[in-house]
């Protein structure tokens, strides 16, 4: 999940939302104070679920692969349609 996390950490640092408030502080004073707020956006989500099932089909594959070349199972062109199933193209 190495690029979903490296996607929400860029998102969340570069595209954020500035807020200040001001609040008496109790002595006839008041106190501003200014921030940022992180926020992902409906399609920043979408993007990373779609990030999310690239990794976990190519973590599969590479499973398969290393089973197939190392004499555990024996997965003969399995790893295409897999893949093809998972992307919902199969």
């Amino acid at each position: 999940m190495k690029e979903v996390e490296k996607f929400i950490q860029e998102r969340t640092r570069k595209y954020c939302n500035e807020f200040s408030e001001t609040k008496s502080d109790g002595l006839g004073g008041y106190i501003s104070r200014k921030g940022f707020a992180p926020w992902l956006t409906i399609d920043d989500t979408r993007k990373v679920a779609e990030i999310a099932r690239e990794e976990t089909i190519k973590e599969v594959c590479e499973w398969i692969k290393y089973n197939n070349e190392n004499g555990g199972c024996l997965f003969d062109g399995w790893e295409n349609d897999l893949k093809k199933h998972l992307e919902g193209k199969a």
